[in-house]
């Protein structure tokens, strides 16, 4: 397979933590230049990957001209990158999420397939191997996925994030828990039909923020699923963990590390003897009491899952196959996260084809 010449348009952390060491690991890709406005950033980066840098977009691609961009900057800059790269004829891997608004990310796909080439996201938990067998799993069961929970407890409220994020009050769920979200849609194969939600500082401030999120999703066949997220968590840190029940079985995922040794009679006469080990993470099969593994993440999970979804989005890219979460992905999950927000703000159930999805603007 040849390889795809790769530019990279922001070189902060998502940059060098996850998407430069991927890329490096993956055989058809020439990672031929990259761009930040900071010169520090870039020139670090550079320095520790040893390829050229710029400081715009435009200088990357008149200078290197790369057959694909990955977008890693701040999403406020995910548009303009976006139809810049697609109006020089290279095809897109963007940082999720794709844009600030419906509207932007229909501009997007609309550039896209004018331009004649692909649109993906980084969707990254869908191929890390733990989430990932965990779908295969639920895809194979009889029936399906009939109900979801999906849960973030952590304490890093909107305004203690780092950087940009500390100034999204109101953007924890659109920026971070967008993961959550986007893994239930995977999980049932489909945007909901509705949405709804409440967001709060729980009192701890006066400003009003989405610090919590309960968000409620409707799919068809009377199918739900609900989606927590919250920032205001005392405890110990749960920061992707998921439950989704077919017919026939419930399927768990958690992220973050598992290493648990118990001994007893749980809810059952029958006694046992359990240990677990994931060190980043692990899947598993729950009927009543009993419990099987389904798979373990490896060491460094983020980077691996970035790895393996810029594989296949290559791949996708070079023989025309499908991208394992399109530029469709993207925009379909900025309509259940627009609903979620109007939800909140209205307090009232909002349909995903309701005009003022399409019409919303996200904090960024």
């Amino acid at each position: 397979m040849p390889a795809l010449r790769v530019a990279v348009a922001g070189l902060g952390n998502a940059a060098v933590n996850l998407h430069l060491p991927a890329l490096a690991a993956i055989p058809h890709a020439q990672l031929v230049g990259g761009c930040d406005p900071s010169e520090s950033t870039r020139l670090a980066a550079g320095k520790r990957f040893a390829f050229p840098v710029f400081a715009t977009l435009g200088e990357v691609l008149s200078s290197t001209r790369p057959e694909a961009v990955i977008i890693c900057a701040p999403p406020r800059a995910h548009r303009a990158l976006c139809l810049e790269a697609l109006a020089a004829g290279t095809h897109v891997i963007c940082e999720k999420p794709l844009a600030t608004s419906v509207a932007e990310a229909e501009e997007i796909l609309a550039a896209a397939a004018k331009a004649g080439r692909r649109l993906a996201l980084n969707h990254e938990f869908r191929e890390m191997p733990a989430f990932r067998a965990m779908l295969d799993a639920i895809r194979a069961a009889e029936g399906g996925a009939v109900f979801a929970q999906a849960w973030q407890n952590m304490d890093l409220p909107p305004w203690a994030e780092p950087g940009w994020r500390g100034t999204l009050l109101n953007g924890v769920l659109y920026e971070a828990g967008i993961h959550l979200v986007d893994f239930v849609v995977a999980a049932f194969g489909e945007t909901p039909r509705a949405v709804t939600a409440t967001m709060s500082s729980c009192g701890t401030r006066d400003e009003q923020s989405d610090a919590v999120a309960l968000v409620a999703l409707e799919f068809s066949r009377g199918r739900l699923a609900q989606v927590t997220q919250n920032r205001l968590c005392k405890g110990e840190t749960q920061y992707f963990e998921v439950r989704v029940d077919t017919p026939h079985a419930s399927y768990r995922v958690s992220y973050g590390g598992r290493a648990r040794v118990s001994l007893g009679l749980l809810r059952s006469r029958k006694p046992h003897l359990r240990l677990e080990l994931g060190g980043a993470g692990m899947a598993w099969r729950e009927v009543a009491h009993d419990r099987a593994a389904i798979a373990a993440n490896p060491g460094n999970a983020p980077m691996i899952a970035t790895r393996n979804l810029l594989d296949r989005t290559l791949r996708a890219f070079i023989d025309g196959t499908a991208a394992p979460a399109p530029g469709e992905a993207g925009r379909d999950i900025l309509k259940v996260l627009a609903a979620a927000y109007l939800s909140a703000a209205e307090g009232r159930r909002v349909a995903l084809d309701d005009p003022a999805v399409a019409a919303y603007t996200f904090q960024a």
